[in-house]
This record gives structure tokens, C-alpha cells and sequence, in this order.
């Protein structure tokens, strides 16, 4: 009645059933996201809310961070010359990426 399936099948039903799983998570997703003028000005791109914290390198001037929906504080830790930049009340809802917009830093 039951055919033995071949290690090949049993993978890529695997695979298929990863993939699908995976979307669903995926499509679901908040975060944060923007720029930072000039380009290599940021070392690192902090998302704080309550006891919640995710961080970030940006790269060639963007940056994109996963975070849960909520009321977020972006710090942008600037590298030298530039200062570091604090950035409040970023309104993240669920299963949608805010856009930070472009940051321009100041030098000290």
C-alpha cells in the first residue's frame, strides 16, 4: 500500500515544507529601516524599546533591523568625527517596516 520513499524524496518534501513554513514567518515580519548620511559616519545602529534591544552594522549607509511592533529609540553610535544621534517615538506595526528616512550626521 505504502511505497518506501527514496532519501531524495523524503529531502525535498522537507525542503518544500521548510519553505512554505518559512514564508508565512517571513510575511510577518516588523522592523525599522533607513539611511545614514554620510555613508560610513555610523559604526552601529541600536533599536531600543522597554527590556528590547537589536542592533545592526549598516552597510554602505543603510540599515535594516527585525523588531516587534511598538514604540522604538533608534541610536545611531557615529564614528569619529561625526556624533552620535538619538532618534525617538519610531512606530513599529506589526508586519510593516517603518522607514527611518535618510539621518544626516554632524560632526563634532
Amino acid at each position: 500500500m505504502f511505497r518506501k520513499l527514496s532519501m531524495k524524496r523524503v529531502t525535498f518534501l522537507l525542503c518544500i515544507l521548510f519553505a512554505i513554513a518559512t514564508s508565512f514567518v517571513i510575511a510577518d515580519m516588523s522592523g525599522i529601516h533607513g539611511t545614514i548620511n554620510p555613508a560610513d559616519g555610523a559604526k552601529r545602529i541600536w533599536a531600543i524599546s522597554g527590556k528590547n534591544t537589536v542592533s545592526g552594522v549598516p552597510s554602505l549607509g543603510a540599515f535594516s533591523l527585525n523588531v516587534r511592533p511598538g514604540n522604538w529609540k533608534l541610536l545611531i553610535e557615529a564614528a569619529k568625527p561625526y556624533k552620535d544621534v538619538v532618534i525617538t517615538n519610531i512606530i513599529v506595526e506589526d508586519g510593516r517596516y517603518t522607514n527611518a528616512g535618510e539621518i544626516k550626521l554632524t560632526k563634532d
